[in-house]
């Protein structure tokens, strides 16, 4: 297995946030080091948001790809994170 690195695009205020936060800590604790989870705050780095086109938040970029806007189901989450890195096996 390869490693995974997350981009959580989230603001200050964001309702659904910390319900993703919740996941990738608890899916950061299974995966252990394949897993690297970065917090973007999109009212700071508006650069990395708009490279993304992030207009809206929760947003979830996964090695380099915007794969989810709101908050996603916990299954559809682990599962694309756990098919990226089964996928650099």
């Amino acid at each position: 297995m390869g490693e995974v690195y997350v981009e959580e695009f989230m603001s200050p205020g964001c309702v659904g946030c910390p319900a993703v936060r919740e996941m990738l800590e608890e899916f950061s604790k299974e995966l252990g080091d394949k897993l690297t989870v970065e917090e973007v705050d999109i009212t700071v780095d508006t650069t990395r948001a708009s490279q993304y086109a992030v207009m809206s938040v929760p947003a979830i970029a996964i090695n380099g790809i915007l794969k989810f806007v709101n908050v996603p189901k916990k299954e559809e989450l682990k599962n694309a994170i756990l098919e990226e890195l089964e996928r650099q096996e």
